[in-house]
């Protein structure tokens, strides 16, 4: 084959792959920038994801250190998929994906909203003085508190007793039953980890879509005046496209990591009333550190961990995109 036949073409095989990264990189110099990163971690994640993850998860390991902990290959995953596991494997599947298609869209609609209304200029009655950095301050309570004390703080709150506010408020439009109040009671109790988990939350989306909207031109908005778009219409027409990869990037950073987050969970109802708020992160902190059975635990998240592959890839192509 000539010269010019092969001008185009790509190499197979390691050689092929050693183009790809050096035509991503640019040159081994690029890649001499990034070894400190990978080595790091390879120090922090991909070690301990190997000798605490797939190795644990290929033994009877527990805690008591006077117990052995013999090779079981895979009778760990057995567990989860075939054994006595199965049925709360399958349920708290079913947990977790119910929780993150509920917590990601109210995070968004709840961030969108606290940014345009905090982008406004107002002022609280009487004060007569410029009052929107303390309420931009103040949207951020939430997220800059730690998630166990907001979790704690919600269930007292959620509970039919006498700090019990949230209670008392929704039994004036809601039969919700006194025993116990939300948190022990379906389906009132994953309702109430929801909220617990978007207020906590919220603000990540909120800062960043606040950042979005104060670079969109303020020139658009009164052009789109002068033209007669209403409210309505400058959110759609301008707001929105000018928003569309901060959306789309903060939406995947949320999802991928709500879907591990046990927190809020475990702090406000402990995965009752009957597993019915037991998400696959609580189930695998119970069994490794309530069942001291860390094996299982192991195999569970590394399925976990496998699972949230596809998540990470999406997200990664959605940053590379040019929108």
């Amino acid at each position: 084959m000539s010269a010019i036949d092969q001008i185009g073409r790509r190499r197979e095989g390691i050689g092929g792959i050693v183009d790809s990264v050096l035509e991503e990189y640019g040159s081994v110099q690029g890649l001499l920038f990034l070894l400190p990163t990978l080595v790091l971690l390879t120090g922090i994640v991909f070690y301990p994801m190997i000798q605490n993850g797939l190795l644990l998860s290929l033994r009877d390991y527990t805690l008591n250190p006077a117990a052995p902990d013999p090779f079981v290959g895979l009778a760990n995953y057995e567990y989860w998929f075939f054994g006595a596991g199965q049925a709360l494997f399958l349920f708290s599947i079913k947990v977790t994906i119910l929780y993150e298609l509920l917590v990601v869209p109210f995070d968004l609609v709840v961030a969108l909203g606290a940014a345009l209304l905090m982008n406004e200029r107002f002022q609280l009655p009487g004060l007569g003085i410029e009052t929107r950095a303390f309420w931009r301050g103040l949207m951020l309570a939430g997220y800059a508190s730690p998630a166990i004390a907001a979790g704690l703080t919600w269930g007292i709150m959620q509970q039919a007793a006498e700090y019990g506010i949230v209670y008392q408020f929704l039994t004036q439009f809601f039969d919700i039953p006194a025993s116990g109040g939300i948190v022990s009671n379906k389906p009132w109790a994953f309702w109430g980890v929801v909220i617990a988990k978007v207020w906590r939350d919220f603000g990540f989306m909120y800062i960043v879509f606040l950042a979005g909207v104060q670079s969109i031109p303020s020139a658009l908005y009164e052009i789109s005046k002068v033209d007669g778009a209403n409210p309505i219409q400058r959110f759609r027409y301008i707001t929105l496209p000018h928003l569309r990869t901060v959306i789309v990037t903060v939406v995947m950073i949320r999802t991928v990591f709500t879907v591990g987050k046990l927190a809020i969970p475990l702090a406000t109802t402990q995965g009752g009333p009957v597993n019915y708020t037991r998400v696959l992160g609580l189930v695998i902190y119970d069994v490794g550190f309530g069942e001291w059975a860390l094996g299982r635990a192991a195999a569970l998240g590394m399925m976990f961990a496998v699972s949230i592959i596809p998540l990470i890839l999406l997200w990664v192509k959605t940053e590379t995109e040019d929108y």
